[in-house]
């Protein structure tokens, strides 16, 4: 009897050791892992580095001051002629030069304080911009720096087109804008006709009327034996038949 409730008292003891390790378990459950509670949510879309990298954007921004873009609203060339046109940015500040701004036809404001780089575009196929400037990207980093691009311009029929020029300032060296030139400023170009280039299509206009005469004089030269073939066919055809006729007769 003794062995008996001894063996009883043990299987008690081993249920109330299951009993508490299955409560202490429960309890680290519901208080959580040490150390993950002061973790906040990781926030959605934002990938490592991509706040530091907005924040630093942001921060360049503010350092940024006041520039003067000087251009030409409007130049004329003539058909088979280029001109070269530039255009000036300059920083203001103390130590900037105002002659640049005086000189100009117009001047806009713009934000600088990093890699500059202008751009010249034309929407028309018959207008050839082509840049002079080795290096398209300069650096403005204090008052009274000074970035300048020059484009050749030519066009190969008279007219009136719209060129687009856009500047953009860089964070460093990367491809990331801290300003924008918007809109784009229209520079109206003017193409003038030449005596040259009149001459010219006049020729291409009396080559290509001398040969749509001469095509039609092939034609008309031809209408005479290809009616002659097609009398002689018919003649031939119409001669088995009256042949037929006689030998019934």
């Amino acid at each position: 009897m003794t062995e008996i409730g001894g063996g009883t008292g043990v299987k008690k003891r081993i249920a109330a050791a299951w009993c508490l390790l299955l409560l202490l378990a429960l309890g680290l459950a519901a208080c959580g892992v040490p150390g993950e509670s002061n973790k906040g949510p990781e926030s959605v879309g934002q990938r490592p580095g991509q706040a530091d990298l907005q924040s630093s954007i942001v921060d360049d921004r503010k350092h940024l001051f006041d520039g003067s873009l000087a251009y030409d609203p409007s130049v004329s060339v003539s058909v088979g002629d280029s001109l070269t046109y530039d255009v000036r940015l300059t920083a203001r500040g103390e130590k900037s030069s105002h002659g640049t701004a005086q000189a100009a036809l117009v001047t806009r404001s713009f934000q600088v304080g990093g890699v500059e780089e202008a751009a010249l575009s034309a929407g028309d196929s018959d207008v050839r911009v082509v840049s002079l400037t080795p290096d398209v990207k300069q650096v403005i980093a204090q008052p009274g720096d000074l970035a300048e691009w020059q484009w050749s311009v030519s066009a190969g029929e008279p007219g009136d087109h719209d060129l687009a020029l856009t500047v953009t300032t860089f964070q460093g060296d990367s491809d990331r804008a801290l300003d924008t030139l918007a809109p784009p400023i229209s520079v109206h170009l003017s193409v003038r006709d030449t005596w040259s280039h009149r001459f010219a299509s006049m020729q291409d206009g009396l080559y290509t009327a001398a040969g749509i005469a001469g095509a039609l004089a092939g034609v008309y030269a031809l209408r005479a034996p290809l009616t002659e073939l097609v009398r002689g066919r018919r003649e031939a055809r119409q001669q088995p038949s009256e042949d037929r006729d006689d030998g019934y007769l």
